[in-house]
């Protein structure tokens, strides 16, 4: 009876192994299939083949810790249907980076997978659909950005399929705004009314001198944190973003520092939120001092900074521990007190480390908890070896960084 139950036990566990094997190679092959075949010629449908190349998509920028993008590119020439086989299709291949994927949605509209940055997105499509030419004349594109408008592929088509309705023919590409809240709830204003204040200010027309002053301090007070002086959280993202495309355009190197100010939560239960805020200041300023005026400096978390600055690898070397030596030698008054710090500095550069802001500050991060978690109060650069190894944060925006 044991012989038995045995065989059955065993020939069960076979045929489950089988079974799976056999699932993963007709996913592997549905997946080289969709590259270049119909949807109807390989008896699935096109939105069965659209979801596993959106979960193969998510799972693996999902892995490296990228953004991507979701595009549904749709043509307005009824006469001729979308196929994996028709000129539109063949046309965003050839225009489209070799890792990008296109697959089909419907009859009319074709879809493009493309890892990038949500700012990048508009100017990647625009390109392509330029090259369209006739293909794409009175066209649209709804666009969504992962993990920014959402984590599931059920989420993102919804945000692209909107996109696309919202387009017009003076607006034929749409990427909705995503909603960048910051976690801190001191933080009253979001990135957006940051920018809408900038804007504001400089749409007002100065009348004179003293008018044009308060001009511009009040288009400073919109977008900087009022106790240490550098960018706000709601501001840091669009700043940053702004400043690391200009950047990559000039094809310059870059360096990203991840700054964590150590003991303030000792300083402030013992000495008092006042005196922790007086530390806060003065590190700033220290950074201030000592960094370049076009080097941005933005508040981040509630004991921390982020530095962005045009450098190469060996010198934002020297920078990190130049300030990381400063801070540590600097008093910081808070009334009749002397206090001292230190911080726990991350470097990450660019193109080294990653090529854009939201790969640079993962790999930022990972310094910095590696430090922390081994109680290392100085400054590292990021080595994959050793820094990897840390366990993945849930993804955040940059003030997790992605803008």
């Amino acid at each position: 009876m044991t012989s038995i139950l045995g065989v059955a036990v065993a020939i069960a566990f076979s045929f489950i192994t089988i079974t799976l094997i056999a699932s993963y190679y007709r996913f592997q092959n549905i997946v080289q299939q969709a590259e270049e075949t119909n949807p109807d010629e390989m008896g699935a449908s096109a939105s069965d083949v659209l979801r596993v190349q959106l979960a193969r998509y998510l799972a693996g920028c999902a892995r490296r810790g990228t953004s991507f993008s979701i595009a549904l590119i749709r043509q307005q020439k009824q006469e001729a249907a979308v196929r994996m086989d028709s000129p539109i299709v063949t046309s965003i291949k050839q225009a489209a980076r070799r890792d990008d994927v296109v697959c089909l949605y419907d009859d009319q509209t074709a879809v493009l997978l493309l890892e990038s940055e949500p700012e990048d997105g508009v100017n990647i499509l625009t390109r392509i659909t330029d090259t369209l030419g006739p293909l794409f004349e009175g066209g649209c594109v709804g666009i969504a950005s992962y993990p920014g408008h959402g984590l599931s592929g059920k989420d993102l088509m919804a945000v692209a399929q909107d996109a696309l309705d919202r387009t017009s023919p003076e607006e034929p590409i749409v990427l909705p705004e995503i909603e960048d809240l910051d976690e801190d709830e001191d933080v009253e204003e979001p990135e957006a009314v940051a920018e809408e204040q900038e804007e504001a200010a400089e749409s007002e027309e100065p009348q004179d001198e003293e008018g044009s002053r308060g001009w511009r301090e009040k288009r400073k007070n919109s977008m900087l944190d009022e106790l240490t002086g550098v960018l706000k959280p709601s501001a840091i993202s669009a700043y940053m973003q702004r400043q690391m495309s200009e950047i990559r355009r000039k094809k310059e190197p870059a360096a990203l520092f991840c700054i964590g100010v150590n003991n303030m939560e000792h300083i402030a239960r013992f000495h008092g939120d006042d005196a922790a805020d007086d530390v806060m200041a003065g590190v700033s300023q220290v950074l201030q001092d000592n960094l370049r005026a076009d080097d941005l400096i933005g508040r981040h978390e509630k004991y921390a900074y982020l530095v962005l600055a045009e450098c190469s690898l060996d010198e934002a070397e020297i920078i990190g521990k130049r300030i990381t030596t400063l801070v540590q030698q600097a008093q910081f008054e808070s009334e009749q007190k002397k206090l001292k710090t230190t911080i726990t500095l991350g470097v990450a550069t660019f193109p080294e480390h990653g090529r854009n802001l939201h790969q640079l500050y993962l790999a930022g991060q990972r310094v910095l908890d590696h430090s922390r978690a081994n109680d290392i109060r100085a400054y590292a650069v990021y080595d994959p070896e050793i820094h990897d190894k840390m366990p993945t944060k849930p993804m955040k925006s940059i003030k997790s960084i992605q803008a």
